[in-house]
């Protein structure tokens, strides 16, 4: 049996909000829950890829339940994703296909020589 890439996380939310976002997420990926996905079904194919513009992701910002104010959305630069990406940390994109949507993760490599600059 093959283990899941990142087990447990949805153990770890403590509040009901936190849990409910995580669930309405989950949804739109038929119930698939990332953090569950066995290591072998995530896919290294830039042809996976999903299809998407900045209007796209606009559209999910605002659209889909997320912790982050409007504050913070319009301060996205100090956000630790943005600020991962652009120190170079983000090494590697998955993807898993879920019908004709697609859950994309990045592997996150921080490292002694990365954090000197």
């Amino acid at each position: 049996m093959m283990a899941s890439f990142l087990p447990g996380y949805s153990d770890t939310l403590v509040s009901n909000a936190s849990k409910r976002r995580y669930g309405d997420k989950l949804e739109l990926v038929d119930g698939v829950d990332p953090y569950e996905v066995k290591k072998n079904e995530w896919k290294d194919d830039l042809d996976l890829w999903p299809a998407i513009t900045q209007v796209h992701v606009c559209m999910y910002l605002i659209l889909t339940p997320s912790p982050y104010s409007e504050q913070d959305m319009m301060n996205y630069k100090s956000l630790d994703c943005y600020q991962n990406f652009v120190k170079g940390w983000v090494r590697q994109v998955l993807v898993k296909p879920i019908g004709n949507r697609r859950i994309v993760i990045g592997k996150v490599s921080k490292n002694k020589k990365n954090k000197a600059s």
